[in-house]
Parts: C-alpha cells; sequence; structure tokens
C-alpha cells in the first residue's frame, strides 16, 4: 500500500530572472517529489513519535530478566544431571 505519490512540484529557485509569486531573486522552478497520502497520516505520525524511555526500559529490563533467568535454570539443570552422572 502506497503511503503517497510521486507528483512535480513547482518551488523557488535561485534565479537572476525573477517572477511574481516568488520572493525577490527567485524564479519558479519545478522537482520531483514524494508528496504523502492524508490518509497515511496517522501512521507516518505514529512512525515519528518520540521515543518512549520508560517503554524501552522496561523491554530491556523483561529480556534482561528472561536471559538472566533461562542462565540460572540451565547452570542448575547442569549442576544436577552431571551430579547424578557422578562427576560432580
Amino acid at each position: 500500500m502506497a503511503a503517497g505519490t510521486v507528483q512535480t512540484l513547482f518551488v523557488c529557485v535561485a534565479s537572476a530572472f525573477p517572477q511574481v509569486p516568488c520572493p525577490a531573486g527567485m524564479a519558479i522552478g519545478t522537482v520531483q517529489g514524494y508528496v504523502l497520502d492524508v490518509a497515511q497520516a496517522a501512521n507516518i505520525d505514529a512512525s515519528t513519535a518520540p521515543f518512549d524511555y520508560v517503554y524501552a526500559a522496561g523491554l530491556w529490563s523483561l529480556a534482561f530478566t528472561f536471559v538472566l533467568s533461562l542462565y540460572f535454570v540451565s547452570k542448575s539443570s547442569g549442576t544436577i544431571l552431571n551430579f547424578i552422572r557422578g562427576r560432580g
């Protein structure tokens, strides 16, 4: 799904021959630009929202706790298996 379209845009560019709608020393020029669709504004705004440090810290804490717990469970499982095998 496209968020916009490529269109030809009129802009003011520096020129020795000024034209009426532009400020002094500028003339009308054309460029191609990607113009966003109004219906996609909510998606664009959501993707450019400010970074939420509290939420990121919560996710990082959860991931770190999971990895640490997995390490301790694996370590204790290895200790128990080595004891059963008679190596410990």
